[in-house]
């Protein structure tokens, strides 16, 4: 994508919608887990899309939902998701000069869906330098991943209760690291990388406690600080 196609409105829109289209169907399993864990703590579906776009990430959201459901307090919640959320500080300080020439509007609105993958997808890309061009491939990208996100929530939250009990939603945080890692995958080390997370994770994706991403993260980390060792 050079920044010579990317001025066409048009060819945005596309290139945004492409390049989401896999990051934002990774995030649907996460969110059908996060509609589902609402749904055990009676959160209502308008309540919870509300709640959800409100906090929009979905680490903070599981861990304020987990906190209700054993009865914690509120101000533990909001403090939590706070906490979980404080990443995103980081984020929008490395994406200020993005934001610094545009709109008052956008200034507002745009950095609320600074998240993991939108982050991911957009950090360092010099043919999005330009305002005009940054804006439409932001919202349209944006826009697309917080349908998908919204939309798998309710359907957690609808469907709960009549999903079975051997439905693979432990795989969830699996899809999320394959979804933000693939768009990045050019070189073969970056890849056998990022299979070796991949497998391993999802071996062990139903170990307690979210160990078993720890450990594919580890095995990744692993292999690649072997790779490196002999290239040297």
């Amino acid at each position: 994508m050079s920044s010579q196609t990317m001025l066409a409105p048009s060819t945005v829109s596309r290139t945004a919608l492409r390049e989401m289209a896999p990051i934002a169907a990774s995030v649907a399993p996460f969110a059908l887990v996060v509609g589902v864990a609402m749904r055990e703590v009676d959160i209502g579906v308008v309540g919870g899309l509300a709640g959800s776009f409100a906090i929009y990430g979905g680490s903070a959201q599981l861990a304020a939902v987990t906190l209700l459901k054993v009865g914690a307090g509120m101000l533990a919640v909001v403090a939590t998701a706070a906490v979980v959320n404080a990443r995103f500080l980081v984020y929008a300080a490395a994406m200020e000069p993005l934001f610094r020439r545009q709109p008052r509007w956008f200034r507002w609105l745009g950095p609320h869906l600074i998240v993991d993958q939108t982050y991911g997808l957009t950090a360092g890309r010099d043919e999005l330098t330009e305002p005009g061009v940054f804006r439409r491939y932001w919202l349209v990208a944006s826009a697309l991943l917080c349908t998908v996100w919204l939309s798998s929530i309710a359907i957690g939250m609808t469907l709960g209760p009549v999903l079975p009990a051997s439905a693979p939603l432990h795989f969830a945080a699996v899809a999320v690291l394959i979804g933000l890692l693939a768009p990045h995958l050019r070189a073969p080390v970056p890849i056998l990388v990022a299979t070796v997370a991949a497998v391993t994770a999802a071996a062990g994706a139903a170990l307690p406690g979210g160990i078993g991403l720890l450990v594919g993260i580890g095995a990744g980390l692993a292999v690649g600080g072997l790779s490196d060792r002999r290239q040297r």
